[in-house]
């Protein structure tokens, strides 16, 4: 089957998947050229593809001092049980002075506070919030 055997709509079909997958940033890329549209009574097997999915984050460098939970799991490495540690530090020790500060929270190593350095600050102690989170 080729482009020529779709009816108008088919083939609109076809562009505006290809719009929505660009304007998401997904990209296919596939080893050869091959049908993306099966007959109808067989499944879509693609062989040698790889998709890329992109990768967004904040431009902005989170706080540790103010990041909540929900916030502090979206760092490489720190799951909720970090996070949950990481704000109690705060709260038992205060503010932390500087990133290596958290090596002293429970399960943060070096490996974790390199993975994470470029994306975060240490802010001013009286930028906590009343929670401390």
């Amino acid at each position: 089957m080729n482009a020529q055997s779709l009816s108008a709509p088919e083939r609109g079909l076809v562009v505006l998947i290809g719009i929505a997958l660009l304007a998401t940033g997904v990209v296919f890329f596939a080893s050869e050229t091959r049908s993306l549209v099966p007959p109808l009574a067989s499944s879509i097997v693609l062989e040698d593809v790889v998709v890329v999915l992109p990768t967004f984050r904040d431009a902005r460098k989170m706080d540790l001092n103010t990041a909540s939970a929900a916030e502090l799991v979206r760092l490489p490495g720190i799951g909720d049980v970090l996070a949950s540690r990481i704000i109690a530090h705060r709260g038992e020790h205060g503010p932390f002075t500087s990133i290596d500060g958290l090596l002293a929270v429970s399960g943060i190593g070096p490996t974790v506070v390199e993975a994470i350095r470029d994306l975060v600050i240490v802010g001013e102690p009286g930028e906590r919030t009343p929670d401390g989170q």
